[in-house]
């Protein structure tokens, strides 16, 4: 079973964001040392304060393998490139593209 800590940097009344840092059992470092992410608290309506804890803690799990994937990313040229190449293009999707894949491994 996985841990996973979550650091409260900040709370920026002006925009009502909640500045959120996360680790894990996989992250290389602890919570506090990773850039905080802003969670826009006004669609949480009336929930309280651990409510909108709780409902920001079930992105860790996401979060944090995306922290573990860009501590072990190793560069590529030509991956850079063709990202590189996307700038300025934009690209259009159907719910079909989107969720195709969901349907058949189902």
């Amino acid at each position: 079973m996985a841990t996973y800590k979550l650091y409260v940097s900040g709370y920026i009344e002006e925009t009502q964001q909640l500045l959120v840092s996360f680790s894990s059992d996989d992250t290389a470092r602890d919570a506090a040392e990773y850039p905080s992410l802003a969670f826009d608290v006004v669609p949480y309506g009336e929930a309280t304060t651990e409510e909108i804890m709780s409902m920001i803690a079930k992105t860790a799990p996401t979060t944090t393998s995306d922290i573990v994937t860009q501590e072990t990313y190793t560069d590529s040229s030509d991956k850079a490139e063709g990202l590189k190449a996307l700038v300025g293009q934009t690209f259009s999707y159907t719910d079909e593209d989107l969720f195709q894949a969901e349907v058949e491994e189902i």
